[in-house]
């Protein structure tokens, strides 16, 4: 039998070599661009996952938008003693909120906690209006996955809205 030597056409071959080379390349875009927003915060820890809520000189919360399912983290609270009643200042965390965590710590611990309808109340001795801020940090770990988002309120101040995505 003869055998007839077909071969493929040079620019067919191009042709095919050249989409193959689009196709890697934008392969490495989209890696360079996930591995861009992993080291940013934007697929968990980091600088544009973190957030700051409130106002300087009231009631201000700093935490991660973006956090990871059992993974530790924290909220951190710094209040004005001008916030305190009485000696005390009080905390009404919504329990859209606290539901969905496994709480490790409170520091400074509270005096007291009260839970009501929708919330718990966390109690904290403070100095009166001279004194310096409070710093409270509220240690946790996320127990589910999803959208999580409430409110955290004291007398004398804005209420702040936390808003976090949990990812699992």
């Amino acid at each position: 039998m003869p055998t007839t030597n077909r071969s493929i056409p040079i620019e067919e071959d191009l042709t095919y070599q050249r989409r193959e080379w689009r196709f890697e390349r934008a392969g490495w875009a989209v890696m360079a661009m996930l591995l861009l927003a992993g080291l940013l915060g934007l697929l968990g820890y980091g600088p544009l996952s973190r957030t700051q809520v409130g106002t300087q000189g009231a009631l201000m919360v700093r935490y991660d938008r973006l956090q990871r399912a059992s993974a530790p983290t924290e909220y951190h609270f710094q209040a004005d003693a001008s916030l305190a009643r009485n000696g005390e200042l009080r905390l009404r965390f919504d329990d859209a909120l606290l539901d969905e965590v496994e709480m490790e710590s409170i520091l400074p611990e509270p005096v007291q906690t009260r839970a009501g309808p929708g919330y718990t109340e966390f109690v904290f001795a403070m100095d009166g209006a001279e004194g310096p801020p409070a710093r409270l940090q509220f240690q946790f770990k996320p127990a589910t996955f999803g959208h999580v988002r409430g409110r955290v309120r004291t007398q004398g101040a804005e209420p702040l809205v936390i808003d976090q995505i949990i990812l699992p």
